[in-house]
């Protein structure tokens, strides 16, 4: 009974450890296999048992057919650019997917593995390879279309010829925000979602809009003199001023400089030479002129209610305006300058009309309108003392020639008045205390003999 007992106990212990044996001996099998586990795909492709290097090779033979044929799409606005993956060696890397799908059931102890591999079984493993792009010819891309797409922003322009005001829009600029269009198709590609990529562009106001000088059609002042035709240099000097300022448009606080924008007082930039005050005489000079359209210029700035910021009157008196009210400049030592001190832009049109100079500031209409009034007074009169004499060969010992006879100087006040629309002045403002320099009476004295 007892070996009976031994017989029937010994076959299902030699069958259990046949099971046993059997399962240890599979899953060493398993366990050392030099290939990718089953039920593995990468890029939708079947990977399972095979090597690392069929994997590639299979996946490499696959590639054209996968990738190179397709494209993104580029939109801005309503423009559509196509390109195609092999523009920007787009190309997946299946080495390291590979590596992914050799290292799955291959990572922990024996359960960890067992566990990894059984689960893949059960459900398949889909890896999707990283992806990489050439990003320089991408920026090339960007680049084409950028240059293609841009525009300039274009300032406002306005022009105004006697009251009649000539007004051309602003353009906005477009141009494509190339950092953070260059992040959009990084996404794109990087996250192998291929749709359409919207490009990130920027509209550019110009610095000069539509808004900004629509409103100037108000005329804030306007001044005018008187010149000589016949002086022929002198009155192309006063033209050539004219057109050097006429339309030139200042923004809210900024500065406007006359010497400046009359440039260099040489022939090469358009002036002649013509009668100029120096040391309390006139001579010959280059630009001879000018000076009266910077006077007729201070004036309608002060009319105008505009800030001026440098002035300064003549030695002497001239003859085409009253004292206190000129302005003198000399390139790169003497300027005229005075700010828009008001909160719109405004702009300047100077003209000559036959044998007048006229200066006119245009700006906005203001709420609360007021007009200047400029006032002169003279407080001294300053009587020249002596005589000044000069030498001359050309006339015999004795004789003398009158060159200039004397003349007083003057000290004049000059005062703003700003009226309210009923004429009551609301403001005074002292605006200037200038002195004018006596002249001595100039002879020459003969002495030929």
């Amino acid at each position: 009974m007892v070996k009976r007992a031994v017989k029937i106990l010994i076959l299902p212990l030699f069958l259990l450890f046949l099971f046993f044996l059997s399962c240890f001996l599979y899953i060493r099998h398993i366990l050392n296999l030099t290939t990718i586990y089953p039920n593995i795909y990468i890029d939708g492709i079947y990977v399972g048992g095979l090597t690392r290097e069929e994997a590639i090779a299979l996946l490499d033979g696959n590639l054209d057919r996968t990738y190179q044929s397709e494209y993104l799409t580029l939109t801005i606005s309503e423009r559509r650019y196509k390109f195609y993956f092999e523009d920007i060696d787009y190309v997946p890397d299946y080495e390291k997917a590979v590596a992914v799908a050799f290292e799955t059931g291959r990572r922990g102890n024996v359960a960890e593995r067992l566990k990894e591999i059984w689960k893949t079984r059960k459900k398949a493993l889909f890896i999707t390879p990283p992806m990489y792009y050439n990003a320089e010819k991408v920026l090339k891309i960007l680049d084409g279309i950028q240059k293609e797409t841009y525009t300039e922003p274009q300032n406002a322009k306005i022009n105004i010829f006697n009251g009649k005001v000539d007004l051309l829009p602003h353009k906005t600029g477009f141009s494509i925000n190339i950092d953070e269009s260059l992040k959009r198709i990084d996404n794109s590609l990087t996250n192998r979602v291929w749709e359409d990529v919207e490009l990130c562009f920027e509209e550019t106001l110009p610095s000069i809009t539509t808004e900004m000088v629509e409103n100037i059609t108000y005329k804030l002042g306007e001044f005018e003199t008187v010149f000589n035709p016949g002086n022929e240099a002198r009155a192309h000097n006063i033209i050539t001023a004219c057109s050097k300022i006429n339309q030139k448009l200042l923004l809210p606080g900024e500065e406007f400089s006359l010497d400046k924008a009359l440039g260099d007082r040489t022939e090469k930039n358009g002036y002649r030479i013509a009668k100029v005050i120096v040391n309390n005489e006139y001579v010959d000079g280059l630009g001879g002129g000018i000076c009266q359209v910077a006077s007729t210029m201070y004036n309608s700035v002060l009319l105008s209610g505009l800030e001026v910021l440098e002035r300064r009157n003549h030695s002497i008196p001239p003859s085409y305006i009253e004292m206190g009210r000129d302005a003198t400049i000399s390139h790169g030592y003497i300027d005229f300058r005075f700010r828009n001190n008001t909160d719109y832009a405004i702009l300047i049109e100077a003209k000559t009309a036959g044998n007048r100079v006229i200066i006119t500031i245009w700006g906005r209409e203001p709420e609360v309108k007021t007009t200047a009034r400029i006032r002169t007074r003279i407080v001294e009169v300053i009587e020249p003392e002596g005589i000044e004499e000069e030498t001359d060969s050309s006339l015999k010992a004795g004789e003398t020639r009158i060159v200039r006879e004397a003349k007083p100087g003057y000290k004049v006040e000059v005062y703003r008045d700003f009226l309210d629309t009923s004429g009551t002045v609301v403001k005074t403002e002292k605006i200037s205390v200038d002195t004018y320099l006596p002249q001595k009476k100039k002879v020459k004295k003969g002495i030929k003999r």
